[in-house]
């Protein structure tokens, strides 16, 4: 028989603090604006003196922020992650509702044959506490789980770990959804206080399939790809100042072919290397248009440029046309 212990209870007051790890810095998704310019244009050769009409580089290209996606490792803790060792300490055979006190932690509930089984409270030395069902000397079933931090999870537990449908809480992140082996997998919802909201498919703790995030600081949003914490694949992305980017991502970067719209109804289509326009594009505005090849967000190559009734045909090097 266990050693008999004093019985405490749950208290389900205002947690501490809760501080997150892995804090991961911003990354890049530039965007390019269009200037608007007023030319008078009466002789083709003056074009040599005249830099590129895409004047779309930005001295400050928006940020698309990088979320810590990945929550503390305390969810990802099985229920037996401290191991405490004491000789004096004998396994519990009682079947009796009492306080048994295991190498871990403190025990009230059901037994069966010296196991954990059906209803019980486990006090962990640590501080944490479990309350909920138990098989084969395992949590499983439905339970609620707080750690010594104050985090929370509340929800379906197989063998011990977070599994099925559950509830994470801290004082600055929500999880709720799928859980696989103690971490989220499948679909569910992320919220980080202050920063951001995430609602799609998470696996093995990663945000990863088809999602769609919105940034509470400026109102910048992105509904599609994500690939192991990153944007990549097809997706859209909302820039705060009512800028449109629809089409392939890499890395966090506009990257393949997409087309971005202006709110003014400027438009570019074409291809993307590294959030600057390169390769074969066309540019749209209210004065003019560009079809050609690009190289790191310039007219650079073959192309045409038909701008108040005339048409430009030829080569530019870095925006400056060569005739």
């Amino acid at each position: 028989m266990g050693n008999y212990c004093q019985q405490v209870e749950i208290n389900d007051k205002d947690f501490a603090s809760v501080s997150i790890e892995n804090r991961q810095q911003p990354f890049l998704v530039n965007k390019f604006d269009t200037k608007s310019f007023n030319l008078n244009i009466s002789d083709l050769r003056q074009l040599a003196q005249i830099e590129s009409l895409n004047t779309t580089k930005s001295s400050s290209p928006d940020k698309v922020k990088k979320v810590p996606f990945n929550l503390k490792l305390h969810r990802k803790r099985t229920l037996h992650f401290e191991t405490i060792q004491d000789s004096n300490v004998e396994t519990p055979t009682s079947q009796n509702r009492d306080f048994f006190e295991f190498p871990n932690g403190v025990y009230k509930g059901q037994m069966v044959n010296g196991k954990r089984e059906g209803e019980g409270q486990f006090f962990y030395h640590d501080g944490s506490c479990f309350k909920g069902f138990w098989k084969d000397d395992m949590a499983n079933g439905y339970g609620k789980i707080i750690f010594q931090e104050g985090e929370i999870y509340e929800g379906q537990f197989e063998n011990d770990q977070q599994h099925g449908y559950g509830k994470y809480t801290s004082n600055q992140i929500k999880y709720e959804g799928e859980w696989k082996e103690s971490q989220p997998s499948g679909f569910g919802k992320e919220i980080l206080k202050q920063h951001y909201t995430y609602e799609g498919e998470f696996y093995k703790g990663l945000k990863h399939g088809k999602g769609k995030i919105k940034w509470f600081t400026d109102g910048a949003s992105y509904e599609g790809d994500f690939f192991e914490n990153q944007i990549n694949g097809k997706g859209t992305y909302y820039f705060p100042d009512g800028e449109i980017y629809i089409g392939d991502f890499k890395d966090g970067y506009m990257h393949g072919m997409g087309k971005f719209t202006w709110p003014d109804g400027k438009v570019y289509e074409g291809g993307y290397h590294k959030g600057k326009k390169q390769g074969i594009g066309k540019l749209t505005t209210y004065n003019l248009i560009y079809n050609g090849e690009w190289y790191e967000g310039v007219y650079n190559g073959y192309g045409t440029l038909e701008m108040q009734g005339k048409i430009i045909e030829g080569y530019w090097d870095n925006g400056i046309y060569q005739k």
